[in-house]
C-alpha cells in the first residue's frame, strides 16, 4: 500500500517523522529523504517527497495475520503535491524505468 500525507512547511514533515519514530506500533524499515538539499534531483526526475517504509506491529494487525506487511508514507510538501498528478507520476516512472530501476 501507498499513500501521502501533505504539509506545508519542512517542520510539518520532520514532525510528522518524529511521531512516527517514536509511536510503539511502527517499525520503519527505511526512509528515503528527497528533501534533503544534498540529494540529488536529477536522480528522481526533480521529483521530492520523503518516503518511509513501514510496518504496523500491533496486536491487530497480528490477529490479522498483516504485521510483517510493508507500507510506503510519502511525505509531501503541498506545492510538490500541486504539480503531482498521472502525467507527472508517468514520467517519473518512464525515468526510473530508463534507469534500470
Amino acid at each position: 500500500c501507498r499513500q501521502s500525507i501533505y504539509f506545508e512547511t519542512l517542520a510539518g514533515v520532520a514532525a510528522c517523522l518524529e511521531a512516527m519514530s517514536r509511536d510503539p506500533d511502527i517499525v520503519m524499515l527505511r526512509v528515503k529523504n528527497r528533501l534533503h538539499p544534498r540529494h540529488d534531483s536529477g536522480e528522481s526526475g526533480g521529483y521530492r517527497n520523503v518516503a518511509v517504509n513501514l510496518r504496523i506491529v500491533n496486536s491487530d494487525t497480528m490477529a490479522l495475520g498483516v504485521e510483517t506487511h510493508v507500507c510506503e508514507v510519502q511525505l509531501l510538501l503541498v506545492d510538490m503535491a500541486a504539480i503531482k498528478n498521472d502525467e507527472g507520476h508517468r514520467r517519473y516512472v518512464d525515468f526510473r524505468n530508463l534507469r534500470g530501476e
